[in-house]
């Protein structure tokens, strides 16, 4: 079995994670996210297909090792499945160190700026 924390130190499993600064932190990181989005929709290139399409929805059969899970609605009736640590804000979204703890966005571990890029990408094709 391979250990997510063994190439990427920020995946480690976390100890005192606490749900509520994760569910804290999903609404920073879904405005960021939005923010993001009407941004990438302004570029000529690019076109949005899809977007989230609802709220968030708690999905702890797949909390791992300090992280908790929730699975965004797309309007194209995918998902995009999403964990964040449980761990306060500028833990994981300031520190630019390879040890703050990522965010996991499908399954792939992510900075804070790149897992906002990630879900701001989802529905977009290029024209």
């Amino acid at each position: 079995m391979i250990n997510p924390g063994a190439n990427y130190p920020g995946a480690l499993p976390i100890s005192d994670a606490r749900e509520d600064f994760a569910a804290a932190a999903l609404k920073v990181f879904l405005a960021a996210v939005r923010e993001r989005a009407d941004e990438l929709e302004q570029l000529p290139i690019r076109h949005r297909v899809a977007r989230i399409d609802g709220e968030p929805v708690r999905t702890p059969d797949d909390d791992r090792d300090g992280w908790f899970a929730w699975s965004l609605p797309i309007s194209d009736g995918t998902t995009v499945r999403i964990r964040i640590p449980g761990v306060d804000l500028p833990r994981m979204r300031d520190d630019l160190s390879s040890t703050a703890p990522c965010l996991y966005v499908n399954a792939n571990p992510w900075g804070w700026d790149a897992a906002v890029g990630s879900v701001a990408n989802e529905g977009m094709k290029l024209r």
